[in-house]
């Protein structure tokens, strides 16, 4: 792990190296510019230039936005805190709002990508181009560096759905035909039939099905027979004890309760979502369980889409560092081992290091953790120093919240 002053040496030499290898000089009057726009999509875009440019480019993907929020620009904390700090160091940003909410992966590879070339005709190609994504960003990211390697240097995918959107679906379709298995009748309808509903477990008025499902979860972690560890033993769901595995369900229920039907309006109503011959292990009672859940087909379209918007490849030909949480329980921990798979079978292991941080929660990662893991990739693209994987959490961080999806 960097210590500070190591940290600081690194970010000094490859800045140093940075400005060596400049191609061209910069445009002129661009320092501290922002330029803003929407492409004819509806996306909205943004990029901002530091005061001194070093001709390097971050282009970052957000994550996934309720679908009935407005479409807008990321603006949260932990992405406006990685802003700030490339900024600072003097790389360009861009971003997009995507042309739409939800599992907007297909809008998403788009619209970030036009970034790309929106910045080459208002500012200039830079010298390196990274693709830095979050969540469902992470697909959209490893989309782009997978299929178009020519037109970006290096690549940051975190805490994301890297074994593919198809894994991903099931994850979160397997906690809601358990969870209605368990508790039959607390959320309304079913998987591919529920109705928009307000999901917030936070105590307060007026009360909503997040609240129902979180008191549910709680009493049935302690009451005889305990559902809730039942549900979590099934659904082998990362969790260290009682709390983070309620609140890991809450999350991944409330994927289902507020991003299902928006899922459909994707897929023509197709299910992506299959359990047919899924066969759930470690409770008390396999037999009664696998015999009683709902069991889903998929559809042709819904496996298409989840194919097209992503399954990854494996065929990373350019650095690629990815950082994920060990307990992670919106998008799990495993779908770093799938893609590690995907790039063994494709011989390109040799593009790629995977680091974890040991904490509970999605993209629950401290800043210094983000920056080590950015700057260790831009000095592998820029030097050829190929940076540590495994455990590169920074005990003495200050914690932060996880990523919220509702």
């Amino acid at each position: 792990m960097l210590r500070l002053a190591k940290f600081v040496s690194l970010v000094l030499l490859i800045l140093a190296i940075s400005a060596a290898a400049m191609a061209s000089a910069a445009p002129k009057n661009i320092s501290g510019a922002s330029y803003t726009g929407n492409l004819s999509d509806g996306s909205h875009w943004e990029i901002d230039l530091p005061s001194e440019w070093n001709h390097q480019l971050v282009i970052y993907a957000h994550g996934i936005v309720d679908p009935q929020a407005p479409v807008a620009l990321p603006s949260d904390s932990a992405f406006e805190q990685f802003r700030g700090l490339l900024l600072e160091y003097g790389f360009a940003v861009g971003y997009s709002s995507y042309a739409s909410n939800g599992f907007a992966v297909q809008q998403g590879i788009y619209d970030t990508d036009q970034v790309r070339v929106l910045f080459n005709q208002i500012v200039g190609k830079p010298t390196y181009t990274y693709l830095v994504g979050v969540s469902l960003g992470s697909a959209i990211v490893t989309d782009l560096a997978e299929n178009n390697p020519k037109n970006y240097s290096g690549v940051l995918p975190m805490c994301g759905l890297i074994g593919g959107s198809a894994l991903e679906v099931n994850y979160v379709g397997n906690a809601r035909v358990l969870f209605d298995y368990y508790f039959p009748g607390v959320i309304p309808g079913t998987l591919l039939n529920t109705p928009l509903l307000t999901y917030d477990p936070t105590p307060g008025d007026p009360a909503n099905i997040g609240q129902l499902v979180a008191y549910d979860l709680e009493v049935g972690a302690q009451s005889s027979g305990t559902p809730t560890i039942e549900l979590g033993t099934a659904l082998q769901i990362e969790a260290a004890n009682g709390p983070e595995l309620v609140e890991g369900l809450i999350y991944a229920l409330g994927f289902d309760v507020r991003y299902m039907n928006d899922l459909l309006s994707r897929t023509g109503g197709s299910s992506p979502y299959s359990n047919t011959s899924t066969h759930y292990v470690g409770t008390t009672n396999d037999a009664a369980l696998n015999k009683g859940v709902e069991r889903v087909k998929s559809g042709y379209a819904g496996q298409v889409y989840m194919g097209e918007y992503y399954q990854p490849s494996g065929n990373i030909q350019i650095p690629m560092v990815t950082l994920h949480t060990s307990r992670d329980p919106l998008v799990p921990y495993w779908h770093e081992g799938f893609y590690l798979s995907y790039a063994t079978s494709k011989h390109r292991t040799n593009n790629l290091v995977q680091q974890v941080v040991n904490r509970w929660g999605h993209c629950a990662f401290a800043g210094e953790e983000v920056a080590n893991a950015f700057f260790g990739l831009v000095g592998w693209v820029t030097n050829g120093t190929k940076p540590a994987g495994g455990n590169v959490t920074v005990e003495e961080a200050v914690k932060p919240a996880p990523l919220k999806i509702y």
